[in-house]
């Protein structure tokens, strides 16, 4: 039985989810319709800019993405903290450049007026609902999945439903689902046979980290030799970083070459279609991220299906029922196979 959002989406928590919306009507709607011979994967590149911006102007982080044919992967992390320190000036500018007045001509956006700013500002309980709402998953994929269905609608020369439905969304609770599910979202083109390795995953985070990576150590990732070049490709530096900075929080407690190694290594896996043993040098990554190495290539690739609500250690989970008053929560069996509890202080 599902569960409403926002019994375990607290308002003013911070937390780490998985999400992922799936579009109607056509299976191309992203991609190239075979049917019609029209070429959709500008919207591709219409999602992704629409993300960047609004990374940009919420108080949400994007630790991870893919962008498929069809449906499209988030790993957000809210932090409400951050909104919290912003002052009543800020959360107005904010807001009001993510619902901007606009030219009566052309509609293109203009810049705020300082009526408009001072408006809000003396306005204390407004600005109050706005700083809510602007560390908000569900304010966040909202004007997410709007903004793309009415580009692709008008496009279309259609009305209706351009997702199937509301996102979908799963809790994270600890590094070891953080770090598998990460693994899950960037090997998804890989494990869909649309790339052969994660620096040719294009419209995905680990491409994109990759590149920046690369441009700021002039060194190649360990177990990938011909990444592609990329001259105008957008630095990284709007996402989540792997590893905590002194500026900024991360999202694992592992480098972020260490992290490629490990998307690179579990991505060869998928690739041969092996089930053998993990290799002797993924083995100590995955056990510091709490993972099982036994149950790795299962937990990369069902990671949607093993988990419903949320995902993590048994102990995170069985937390987790507590706090929504239940007995009984779907994953706590799949958590004994994919998470090794003992990791955690490895």
């Amino acid at each position: 039985m599902g569960l409403p959002r926002k019994q375990y989406v607290k308002d003013g928590q911070e937390g780490v989810f998985h999400c992922f919306s799936r579009c109607v009507r056509r299976a191309f709607l992203c991609g190239f319709d075979p049917v019609t011979q029209r070429d959709f994967s500008h919207r591709k590149a219409l999602l992704l800019g629409r993300l960047r911006f609004l990374a940009s102007v919420f108080a949400v982080d994007v630790c991870a993405y893919a962008i498929l044919e069809n449906h499209y992967h988030l790993i957000l992390r809210l932090l409400p903290q951050l909104a919290a320190a912003w002052s009543s000036r800020q959360v107005a500018l904010r807001w009001l450049t993510l619902f901007p007045r606009r030219d009566r001509l052309t509609g293109d956006p203009l810049p705020p007026t300082e009526m408009q700013i001072l408006s809000l500002v003396n306005n204390p309980e407004r600005i109050e609902e706005l700083r809510k709402r602007l560390c908000s998953l569900s304010w966040f994929m909202g004007r997410l999945n709007e903004f793309v269905a009415r580009a692709a609608n008008k496009e279309d020369n259609v009305k209706g439903r351009f997702w199937e439905s509301r996102f979908k969304c799963q809790a994270l609770l600890d590094d070891a689902a953080i770090a598998a599910c990460m693994v899950y979202v960037d090997l998804n083109p890989i494990r869909a046979g649309l790339a052969a390795t994660p620096e040719e995953s294009d419209f995905t985070s680990i491409q994109e980290r990759i590149r920046a990576w690369r441009d700021e150590t002039a060194t190649v990732v360990s177990g990938a030799s011909h990444l592609v070049d990329s001259p105008d490709a957008a630095p990284a530096g709007w996402l989540c970083p792997i590893q905590s900075a002194s500026d900024r929080p991360g999202i694992l407690r592992i480098p972020a070459a260490e992290y490629f190694d490990l998307v690179d290594r579990s991505g060869r896996f998928l690739r041969s279609g092996k089930r053998g043993a993990i290799d002797a040098g993924l083995a100590p990554i995955l056990l510091r991220i709490g993972a099982n190495p036994d149950a790795w290539l299962d937990t990369i690739t069902q990671f949607e299906s093993r988990f419903r609500l949320a995902a993590g250690l048994t102990s995170s989970l069985r937390g987790f029922a507590d706090q929504l008053g239940r007995r009984w929560l779907a994953g706590v069996a799949a958590a004994r196979i994919a998470f090794a509890p003992k990791a955690q202080s490895a």
